[in-house]
């Protein structure tokens, strides 16, 4: 499968620039990567297998979890968007605004669903063997690698670019945020950065002893987890804790000085 984020995002921007007003961006893109959320129950009893995978999937677990992870994003994301790098080309600083924009429900709803199917569709795609054959090869191995890593590193490294690619059109022309965004809260680079690289130092060793770590979907899922959990609370200790550093000593007084006499 193409990696959950970015290249999952590819087929569901274009229609946010395409009709601004028609799509709820965030649900858009919340939906796209519903699907994969499955894998961070992997190896245990809650694993939901394939099934979540499929176009009734995408209605009664990629709908729901598209929705509360909408939801989420709009809660953090302006604590978050003034500190991740590359905030000139991409815009980042501007997406604060996103916390405050609300779309009629039946928007959300749609593009959410949108966004899951589009995740399916999209995985059903990369893994077809016809693409082997289009390209004149034996879809059990190419170059030595069996065709289904083939198929996903190409289809990951093209709609990664795709969305980086639309992400910096769309920077430049304004063009996925509604009108002018407020002030963006105070960023605090220092305190981000250390919150955040505490939380995935601590979180990296983890990911080795949990279930299914041998493999690759429920492993780099849950490490992109880990990274939106260290840049939420990043965000968080940013916005949130006091500001530290030595008070400013006050003006000395020079009301007793200029009473002196001269």
């Amino acid at each position: 499968m193409p990696l959950t984020f970015p290249s999952h995002l590819a087929p569901v921007l274009p229609l946010k620039l395409w009709r601004p007003h028609w799509f709820d961006g965030v649900a858009l893109c919340t939906g796209a990567v519903a699907p994969d959320v499955a894998y961070l129950a992997s190896g245990t009893r809650f694993e939901l297998g394939a099934q979540v995978h499929t176009l009734g999937g995408a209605l009664w677990w990629g709908l729901p979890v598209a929705l509360a992870y909408a939801w989420l994003v709009r809660r953090v994301v302006a604590g978050i968007a003034g500190h991740l790098p590359g905030g000139r080309l991409f815009g980042w600083p501007g997406y604060a605004v996103l916390g405050g924009v609300r779309h009629p429900w039946q928007v959300t709803v749609c593009s959410a669903l949108i966004g899951a199917v589009s995740h399916v569709v999209l995985d059903r795609v990369t893994h077809s063997t016809r693409w082997a054959y289009a390209l004149g090869v034996e879809p059990v191995t190419f170059a030595g690698l069996g065709w289904p890593l083939v198929s996903n590193l190409i289809s990951s490294l093209v709609c990664g670019a795709v969305v980086c690619a639309l992400a910096v059109r769309a920077a430049r022309r304004g063009q996925l945020l509604p009108g002018v965004p407020p002030p963006a809260p105070p960023v605090r680079p220092v305190v981000f950065r250390t919150v955040a690289l505490a939380v995935v130092a601590l979180g990296v060793p983890v990911l080795p002893v949990l279930p299914a770590a041998t493999a690759p979907a429920p492993s780099g899922v849950r490490l992109l987890h880990l990274l939106a959990l260290g840049a939420i609370l990043g965000g968080w200790a940013a916005t949130r804790l006091p500001a530290g550093g030595p008070a400013t000593p006050p003006a000395p007084r020079l009301d007793a000085e200029q009473r002196q006499p001269g």
